[in-house]
């Protein structure tokens, strides 16, 4: 007696469990992309750091051959690289860069950590640099200190960090932020200015508002003057390290087309300004040669169909 009840208890479990499985909701589109995206990331994971070891190889032996096939360790080139450091202070370069952090709340935590990495780049190239650039991170509290203190050590670091906004640590006519959305172009970098870029992610949803908080403070803004160099297929918007390298890349006395050549992604679509108009002028006269066909056959047509409209006429006339 006792079996069969628990028999039959099984059964109802299995039921329902099913009836569950019926009722969990099927995946959406998006949520479909994002499972098979994460399983091709886990099943490519091997190859993507034996290829990591390899690159670290190929960097290892090309820095051998430079160094005259000495071999450095990488503890050995840590504390060179600390003793041949030159501290901000000591450093010819007066240009000011500065993370503005106060829209930490405005992204989630996974894009707040990729923007605290890109900073992290910087930073580290910063510190290898010359000549480094006076690096300032303002409104560094809540959401964004909590990221920042995942990184142990970052209060060592030869760099300015600041709970108050910029506008409370920085004098203000030194101020400009970079914003793609200002209709002032920047023309060059100046000592003594401290130039803001806004601690978000380039695919963000919050257009416009690095501008609206410059002009809500009154201070002065511009945009990098991408356009007058070079054409973009995408958006004029970079992510905070691209910035950041572009401003290296003029204070080393590139040309800033030369810094957008060097830097921005090649899948950002970047060509030579005159290249591209070339491409749309072609383009445009494909599309008039095009037009002219269309209104060739048209009128062709036309003809045609008078000519059978008068063989018609003729026809019941006669």
């Amino acid at each position: 007696m006792m079996e069969e009840k628990n028999t039959e208890n099984e059964k109802e479990c299995l039921n329902n469990l099913s009836e569950d499985d019926h009722q969990k909701p099927a995946l959406s589109k998006r949520q479909m992309k994002k499972a098979e995206k994460r399983r091709l990331w886990l099943e490519t994971k091997s190859e993507r750091r034996k290829e990591e070891k390899e690159r670290r190889k190929r960097k290892m032996e090309r820095i051998k051959e430079e160094r005259g096939g000495f071999q450095e360790s990488r503890s050995a080139s840590r504390k060179r690289l600390k003793r041949e450091q030159v501290k901000l202070s000591e450093s010819a370069c007066k240009v000011g860069v500065v993370f503005d952090m106060q829209f930490g709340e405005l992204m989630h935590q996974r894009d707040l950590g990729k923007c605290i990495k890109q900073i992290l780049r910087c930073y580290s190239q910063n510190r290898r640099l010359k000549a480094p650039l006076q690096m300032h991170m303002t409104s560094l509290r809540d959401s964004a200190l909590q990221e920042m203190e995942k990184h142990n050590g970052y209060k060592a670091w030869d760099m300015h960090f600041h709970e108050d906004s910029f506008d409370q640590v920085l004098p203000k006519d030194s101020l400009v932020y970079l914003s793609g959305d200002s209709q002032n172009e920047l023309e060059t970098l100046e000592n003594g200015k401290n130039y803001i870029i806004g601690g978000l992610v380039d695919h963000n949803n919050h257009k416009g508002i690095c501008l609206r908080k410059a002009e809500e403070l009154g201070i002065a803004h511009a945009r990098l003057p991408i356009g007058k160099y070079v054409a973009m297929k995408t958006r004029h918007i970079l992510a905070v390290n691209h910035v950041y390298e572009i401003m290296v890349q003029v204070t080393l006395e590139k040309t800033w087309k030369d810094a957008f050549f060097h830097v921005i992604p090649s899948r950002k679509g970047i060509n030579n300004i005159e290249n591209s108009s070339q491409a749309e002028e072609t383009s445009e006269n494909t599309q008039v040669k095009i037009e002219d066909i269309k209104n060739a056959e048209s009128d062709n047509n036309g003809d045609q169909e008078k000519e059978n409209n008068c063989d018609i006429t003729k026809a019941f006339d006669s």
